[in-house]
């Protein structure tokens, strides 16, 4: 990137000790996001001497350019936890994706012992806070766990764990590009899907209570609870009645308890739309 800068400097006759910050924002605005790394390479010349101090700004945050649309989203998520057709590894992992908004790196290292029951429901342990499943999803998770394998070995992590998505070569899960490839012939373009579960999720979650759940960086969750444009008031108010009902208990013990009612209340509606 400092060649390129410096050759674009030759090409317009500019000089880099007289470089102003007019001409750096003629570089910055004639290029791609690629160029604000940039700021690196000037930091070293100013440190030397060899420029002066120039402001190159952070990479512009974006809105999601791949969006599947919400009805869309439903039909394919129905499609997988209903059409037995499908492989049922297609099928689970285009559930997740569907429905929980996983990135297909995460699905695909899910394993057995992260899928759990308890009190007649099913939990898939993403992060922190397990996940109440759909019973649908669960049977189909379930139904991955317990599936016998020709290279039983082969299929588990050096801990022993079993993969759920176990992948050819030996202790390794699946590809990211196999598990992308199986999906797309049935109409699921993994970066389109993903950003509109997310967008559904952020829509009904506090962004606090998304990233939990879901593993994601407290400001990625931010970001997405913006582009849904959601107000943070209801969880804040359910957290402080939460905080005098308990005075007793410390402040994590009571967001604890909060983040899982949300949760159980959140995709105990999404069991009822998608059907029992």
């Amino acid at each position: 990137m400092a060649l390129q800068f410096l050759a674009w400097l030759d090409e317009h006759g500019l000089d880099l000790g007289e470089l102003r910050q007019d001409g750096l924002d003629r570089w910055l605005d004639a290029g791609n996001t690629r160029t604000y790394s940039i700021r690196y390479f000037l930091s070293w010349t100013a440190s030397r001497g060899l420029t002066g101090k120039l402001m190159v700004p952070s990479i512009p945050r974006q809105q999601p350019s791949q969006l599947m649309d919400e009805e869309g989203r439903w039909k394919l998520l129905k499609r997988c936890l209903t059409d037995s057709s499908m492989a049922l590894d297609t099928r689970a992992a285009g559930a997740l994706i569907l429905l929980f908004g996983l990135h297909a790196s995460h699905v695909r290292h899910l394993t057995a012992t992260q899928l759990t029951r308890r009190d007649g429901n099913s939990y898939l342990a993403v992060d922190r806070h397990p996940i109440l499943l759909p019973p649908r999803l669960a049977s189909l998770l379930h139904q991955l766990a317990e599936a016998p394998h020709t290279r039983a070995a082969l299929t588990r992590t050096n801990r022993g764990e079993p993969w759920l998505f176990p992948g050819l070569v030996p202790g390794r899960p699946t590809s990211q590009t196999g598990l992308s490839s199986k999906l797309l012939p049935h109409g699921i373009d993994t970066r389109p899907a993903r950003n509109a579960a997310l967008v559904a999720l952020a829509g009904d979650l506090p962004a606090p209570v998304l990233a939990s759940i879901l593993g994601l960086h407290p400001n990625t969750a931010v970001r997405w609870s913006g582009f849904a444009k959601t107000s943070w008031a209801d969880y804040l108010a359910a957290g402080a009645h939460d905080m005098r009902r308990h005075p007793s208990k410390n402040v994590q013990d009571g967001v604890a308890r909060l983040l899982q009612a949300e949760t159980r209340r959140t995709t105990a509606t999404d069991s009822e739309t998608i059907g029992q």
